[in-house]
């Protein structure tokens, strides 16, 4: 399908905000992504960074732009397309992760720009019900990679069943953000005798590491979503 960028903004040096309007019909749900076609022989997937909303418009997170990177030359190529006023191609909503309904605690687990999907479901868990036991957990390596931290601390604000807690890798210079691995912290702080669900996006590695843990310590009965993982 077609698709207008109807905006591009930079939310730190590496990752790029893209708002886009189908032409037609578009509809997805919390946790899937779509593959866009980026000039005449590159195609990437990306996680929807917003929640459904109806209005045929959604927002992309490219994350991880480096000098002379394929995705700082999609950047290019997106940056040429809103200037020229042309549309880019974008294939149907994919993916099997997507927000299952939940009476109890949800937790949301997101190495480095694999927080574009869990800002997704996190946006549709509050619109749905504001009062949700819901965490998330958000790993990056430095806090300048944090590029949403003050967006995420206000909900923490607003929200009295929502914890954000943000962990990095390096030493922090201030006290945003605890120092360590995001799963031994997870693995730390989660009581997972109370059976949460889980949604992971990061790493193909960290996810299967994530997941056979997981489950060994639970006994095969938590519920854990990824698209990184056999559909369940």
């Amino acid at each position: 399908m077609n698709c207008k960028i109807l905006n591009l903004t930079y939310l730190n040096t590496k990752t790029l905000s893209v708002i886009l309007e189908a032409e037609g019909d578009f509809d997805f749900l919390a946790g899937q992504y779509v593959v866009v076609e980026l000039g005449e022989s590159e195609k990437l997937p990306f996680s929807i960074a917003s929640s459904p909303e109806g209005n045929r418009k959604f927002e992309l997170h490219l994350g991880g732009i480096s000098k002379d990177s394929t995705l700082a030359k999609s950047a290019v190529y997106l940056q040429q397309c809103f200037q020229n006023k042309e549309s880019v191609i974008v294939e149907s909503a994919k993916g099997h992760a997507w927000l299952r309904p939940a009476d109890g605690k949800i937790v949301l687990v997101a190495g480095g720009s694999g927080y574009t999907y869990t800002r997704s479901l996190l946006k549709e868990v509050l619109k749905r019900n504001p009062e949700s036991d819901i965490t998330l957990y958000w790993g990056c390596h430095s806090e300048a990679d944090l590029y949403e931290h003050g967006y995420l601390a206000e909900l923490e604000a607003a929200y009295s069943g929502f914890t954000y807690i943000p962990v990095t890798e390096v030493t922090p210079k201030s006290v945003v953000a605890r120092q360590g691995g995001l799963l031994a912290i997870v693995y730390e702080d989660c009581d997972f005798n109370t059976l949460p669900d889980i949604y992971i996006c990061g790493r193909y590695e960290m996810v299967q590491v994530a997941y056979l843990h997981l489950k060994n310590k639970c006994e095969g009965r938590l519920n854990i979503y990824s698209d990184a993982l056999p559909a369940a």
